[in-house]
């Protein structure tokens, strides 16, 4: 059995640690669970410590370990999966037992899904994505690589996101529109039309920020 490290121990981290152990409780899949993160201290508050392996930057991945990414911020994530990809690392994908996924759709490797996100038909999600809880990922959806999801967000039918892109919590964007690479789309703001790339956006309806 393997053991599972999970990169990052911020909120997004400590949060999937988690639903990790709400799948452990349904059926054990890794013999121990641990972090890995540049800040040896950042759980000691948590009474956590103990389960900092190293930091992030030194790690030699091992035959018998299994990495998934909790960052929440696309590039900084992209950067560290990318690395350690190189260095043979294996990641696996996070998935509350509490999501629903439809038929006829495609899970990457190393997503997290988080409590009662729901997956429709004929729906992408890449590799390196999180998507957050009570997230509705409509069908024909189309969700590219290391994209940030927030909780609460509404991906109407055929909506394509670039990769790297970050939606803050309660966003609603209507079918079709497009989300460009490395776009940001604020709290709780509804887009009605496309989103260029590395552009910010805030509001109802959504309007470019500087």
């Amino acid at each position: 059995m393997s053991k599972l490290l999970i990169i990052g121990a911020g909120h997004c981290g400590r949060e999937t640690f988690e639903w990790v152990k709400d799948i452990q409780n349904v059926q054990k899949r890794w013999e121990s669970v641990g972090f890995l993160n540049d800040d040896l201290q950042a759980l000691d508050k948590y009474q956590l410590s103990n389960l900092v392996v190293g930091p992030i930057k030194d790690h030699e991945p091992e035959a018998d370990e299994e990495f998934v990414c909790a960052i929440a911020d696309p590039a900084n994530k992209m950067r560290i999966c990318k690395a350690l990809k190189e260095k043979g690392a294996k990641f696996v994908s996070i998935i509350h037992p509490s999501v629903i996924i439809a038929d006829y759709t495609t899970i990457g490797e190393g997503v997290i899904l988080c409590p009662q996100v729901v997956v429709c038909p004929n729906s992408f999600i890449g590799d390196y994505t999180l998507v957050d809880s009570f997230t509705v990922v409509g069908h024909d959806v189309t969700v590219e690589q290391g994209c940030s999801i927030s909780d609460h967000c509404d991906l109407t039918g055929h909506v394509y996101l670039e990769e790297q892109a970050f939606l803050g919590g309660g966003v609603r964007i209507i079918p079709g529109k497009r989300i460009g690479k490395g776009a940001k789309i604020g709290v709780g703001s509804v887009v009605i039309r496309d989103v260029p790339a590395n552009v910010s956006v805030f509001g109802n309806p959504a309007r470019r920020i500087e």
